[in-house]
């Protein structure tokens, strides 16, 4: 018999991936439809992978969860929340 290669173990990703296609989401919503929508959609994008990285454990979701657990969320949900703050200010349309 002979031995087989072990191939090296594969990090895909997913919530990286899918926090940039809510990125490209954003840009485009920017282009055609206007930016407080656009930056609605990167609010919610905060949002949900603020909620992500509380619910996985370890390091998971990979490429959400860099840091220690309480700084990912500090950071996400501070951006999320001051983001939403500067949509409430007059002049903002």
């Amino acid at each position: 018999m002979t031995p087989r290669l072990e191939q090296p173990e594969r990090h895909r990703a997913p919530a990286l991936w899918l926090v940039l296609a809510a990125t490209l989401a954003t840009v485009l919503t920017a282009h055609f439809v206007g930016a407080f929508e656009a930056a609605t959609v990167l609010v919610a994008t905060l949002a949900v992978a603020a909620v992500s990285r509380a619910v996985g454990r370890g390091r998971r979701p990979e490429g959400i969860a860099v840091r220690a657990l309480w700084v990912d969320l500090v950071i996400l949900v501070g951006l999320a929340v001051a983001l939403t703050v500067l949509l409430g200010t007059p002049g903002v349309d």
